[in-house]
């Protein structure tokens, strides 16, 4: 999925959750950095970046358990409430960037470094299928949210 995908639907996300705005900032931020992990590696191939890319994108960075065990540290009372909005906001972030990968064809590994990759199909990056889906999740957080906000207080942290 297109970076604005990812963006959206971590903010969407984290929203309903009633993440507070420095977490929903993390969660924007943490949503790309799967894909700038993988730009990271193939930049420092010397030549052919596009190709080494190719190679090493939706591999370990994509798989949903590193980010998932992020979401959840902050679950333990051992930080305090900013570190903790945080650490929860990029987790959640990363790992609905894994999750709505998973949506595409290519998949994300189901293994932090295995070769088979798991994909329910649903759309392929930057096509109309994805923007239906985009559309519509906009759709029913925009339904959900009229309940959140009710109990959401927006804290700071």
């Amino acid at each position: 999925m297109r970076w604005v995908s990812h963006q959206a639907m971590a903010l969407m996300g984290g929203f309903v959750l009633g993440m507070p705005l420095v977490g929903l900032g993390a969660a924007w931020a943490g949503s790309v950095v799967p894909d700038i992990l993988d730009q990271r590696e193939a930049g420092k191939a010397l030549f052919f970046r596009q190709r080494k890319f190719n190679k090493v994108h939706r591999r370990a960075s994509h798989w949903f358990g590193w980010w998932l065990l992020i979401w959840l540290l902050p679950l333990h009372d051992l930080m305090g409430p900013l570190p903790a909005a945080l650490i929860n906001g990029f987790g959640f972030g990363a790992l609905t960037h894994c999750l709505l990968d998973m949506c595409t064809t290519h998949g994300t590994p189901l293994l932090p470094f295995a070769e088979k990759r798991f994909s329910l199909k649903l759309c392929s990056t930057g096509g109309f299928g994805e923007y239906a889906i985009l559309i519509l999740t906009v759709v029913v957080f925009w339904l959900a949210q009229k309940q959140a906000i009710a109990a959401w207080n927006v804290p700071l942290f």
